[in-house]
Order: structure tokens, then sequence, then C-alpha cells
């Protein structure tokens, strides 16, 4: 039998695990999902998108609730939610399926903002492709041009 103690202590590291769990799916979901999200909106030009690429949000917002987040700024601005949705519901999908394989990885790249989320982008497609590679003109701005705004912003 174990003492007293020892068991109030396992179970404190029991729950932090747990805890600790939670809070990785939770990290790593939200950034498989804003990964693919900006993979899939690359070439699509919308105001919506201006705003997106200032989100910021917090290392235990749910991938469920920046998705409705992003998808209630097109709806704001009056987007077609054909496509929003559709890209949004795959980038979901991408999200559930691929943190059982890439947890880790995922973990590694968590951002707290679109801007370095961007930047992220960028360096998987230098990985993948070579430093002269650009994104695909007309979606998403290049992530030094808006942190240069934002900087000069404040």
């Amino acid at each position: 039998m174990v003492p007293k103690k020892a068991r109030d202590v396992k179970s404190i590291e029991l729950k932090n695990d747990l805890e600790r769990d939670e809070a990785s799916l939770i990290k790593a979901c939200r950034t498989a999902f804003v990964a693919r999200f900006i993979v899939l909106r690359e070439s699509k030009r919308t105001r919506a998108h201006r705003r997106i690429e200032t989100l910021e949000w917090s290392g235990d917002t749910t991938v469920e609730a920046l998705s409705q987040i992003i998808r209630k700024i097109f709806v704001e601005n009056g987007d077609n939610m054909l496509s929003v949705d559709r890209d949004i519901n795959r980038a979901m999908a991408h999200a559930t399926r691929s943190i059982s394989f890439f947890i880790d990885e995922y973990l590694s790249r968590s951002t707290l903002n679109f801007i370095d989320a961007l930047f992220d982008y960028e360096a998987s497609n230098q990985l993948l492709f070579g430093a002269d590679d650009q994104p695909k003109p007309g979606g998403w701005r290049l992530p030094t041009d808006l942190r240069r705004e934002r900087n000069q912003g404040k």
C-alpha cells in the first residue's frame, strides 16, 4: 500500500500530465488547422485576409474557437461562404487527422498569432521548395511586411 502523501503526489502528477496532454492536443490541433488554412487560402484574395493576418490568440484557444473567429471575419466581410466553409472544414479535418501522426512537430511549430504562423509557412516552403519560392500571389502578405507594419503602428 502506498502511503497517503505519496498517493497525493502521484495523483497531482497524473493530473498535471493529463492537463499537459490536453493543452498539447489543443495547441497541436490549432497549429495544424492554421497551417492547413494558410495553404488552402494562399491564392485567394479578400479583405478578410487582412484582418485575419492581424489575429492573435492565447495558448488555450481551441481550434473550434479560432475557426469560428476566422469564419466570423469572412461573414462580416461579405465573402462567399461556400468556399470559406469548405476551406475551414478541410483545415479542421486535416487538424484532427494529422495530430495523431505529427503532434510533436505541430507542438514545436505552435504560434500565438497569425504573423508567426505565416513565418512558419514561409520556412516550410523554403525547406520544401528552396529559398526562391514565394507564396502564391494574391492571398497572404509576406510576414516580414506584416511585422514591420505592426511595429510601425505601435
